[in-house]
């Protein structure tokens, strides 16, 4: 949509790694292709009148923007054409700029970050909560949410504090995607997880042989067979990084849960 943008990493996926005795968190040295998938991935929708047709059965362009879309057509609208379903981040006057609302400060965070890349993501600024601000009925008018969870579509909304456990949200989460997707988000999670670890190790031993290529190849020249063994190796590496990334898309693909056409043609989901 116009006005968009194409829109952070995750803690023990057991939910008790990730933290010692105390509560202090084990901080995991993330190598580069992990973190490259341990990324909040946000939308920012910025209104514009033009996007809604004078055919629009909730709203006429003449009367907007001046007053908020009803909560159908406000979620239609942060939702476009992405079929997952909505975790939407309402920013607050002490947590601009970040993600404090869903993640923790002094767990990993790696769990979120991984359950997060099967939602459509979207961050509000704070002044949607005036009144006439066309998403204000994306929340509660009396006590509005920090985080809410829907389907694509708004239905089943789970608000959240942003004051929530890691687990309440887990929970949470895990019952939105379990209800979007075929296969067991829960489970993908955890085998995209323990890929990580992999990839981590990949990339350090990577590192670690190009760093004696290069001193090889100084030393001995590039045509030595010593050189050429460390290049084999390195292949062997690159070939077990593919195979691995291959593996990824499989484990990520949860299949989305289409809509039974009863459940369309009754327009459930829709308030």
């Amino acid at each position: 949509l116009p006005g968009r943008a194409p829109g952070a990493a995750l803690g023990g996926i057991g939910g008790a790694a990730g933290s010692q005795a105390g509560g202090m968190p084990i901080r995991i040295d993330r190598q580069r292709t992990s973190k490259k998938r341990l990324i909040m991935h946000w939308d920012f929708p910025v209104f514009r009148k033009a996007d809604l047709s004078e055919g629009d059965a909730s709203e006429t362009v003449a009367a907007l923007p001046d007053r908020a879309l009803d909560r159908g057509a406000a979620f239609a609208y942060v939702a476009g054409d992405d079929p997952r379903p909505l975790l939407v981040l309402r920013e607050c006057e002490y947590c601009v700029g970040s993600e404090v609302a869903l993640l923790s400060r002094t767990q990993e965070n790696d769990r979120t970050l991984l359950m997060a890349q099967w939602f459509h993501c979207v961050k509000l600024p704070n002044d949607v909560l005036r009144d006439d601000h066309p998403f204000r009925k994306l929340f509660d008018e009396k006590n509005p949410a920090h985080l809410v969870l829907a389907n694509a579509d708004g239905s089943d909304p789970l608000p959240l504090s942003g004051a929530q456990s890691q687990k309440d949200l887990w929970q949470r989460m895990g019952a939105v995607l379990a209800g979007a997707y075929t296969k067991d988000p829960e489970r993908a999670a955890k085998a995209q997880y323990r890929l990580l670890a992999q990839l981590d190790h990949l990339d350090m031993r990577e590192d670690e042989l190009k760093s004696q290529l290069d001193l090889r190849i100084e030393k001995d020249g590039p045509a030595s067979p010593k050189v050429r063994k460390l290049r084999n190796e390195l292949e062997k590496i690159r070939t077990e990084r593919a195979k691995a990334l291959a593996d990824e898309e499989k484990i990520v693909d949860l299949g989305v849960l289409e809509k039974a056409p009863e459940d369309e043609a009754a327009g459930i989901g829709s308030k």
